[in-house]
């Protein structure tokens, strides 16, 4: 065991019993999270002081005080509430959501997106009858109806 690694050792044990400072315990974090041997050295001492350490009394109700705080979990602080005044934003209106996927749709059916989905049905209706697929059919009548309305 090198120097680091024994120092590592001192600070994670330091740490796990709340020996340490408050600024050493952020820098202890921070190096935790920067360095996987670190890391790997916090396990270990944990599982090596399991022993030492208390039990808890009841896992359940601190699993629900943990859950219950909203400080606790970063990304429930963030959350706006729905019920808020604020006026929404043109990308969260429904509207918005039904013309995307409509527009999606369109450019799979002009492409052929769903014609190619199953290509061996594709060729057993092409050889049954020689009419166009819905989406040529569609396109064609697209443009047909564009070029009455706009005339080059």
């Amino acid at each position: 065991m090198n120097k680091e690694t024994s120092d590592w050792r001192l600070q994670a044990e330091r740490y796990i019993k709340g020996e340490c400072s408050p600024e050493a315990a952020a820098s202890w974090e921070a190096l935790m999270l920067s360095e996987d041997a670190a890391l790997e050295m916090y396990i270990q001492a944990m599982s090596e002081m399991e022993s030492e350490l208390p039990d808890m009394a009841d896992p359940d109700d601190f699993t629900d005080r943990v859950l219950a705080d909203e400080g606790m979990i970063p990304y429930r602080a963030r959350v706006i509430p729905l019920s808020s005044d604020r006026p929404r934003k043109w990308y969260e209106k429904p509207l918005f959501h039904y013309t995307v996927a409509a527009s999606i749709t369109l450019v799979f059916m002009f492409s052929g997106t769903f014609d190619r989905l199953f290509p061996e049905d594709t060729k057993h209706r092409l050889q049954q009858s020689e009419s166009p697929s819905y989406s040529e059919q569609l396109m064609e009548k697209t443009t047909n109806w564009l070029d009455l309305i706009l005339p080059r």
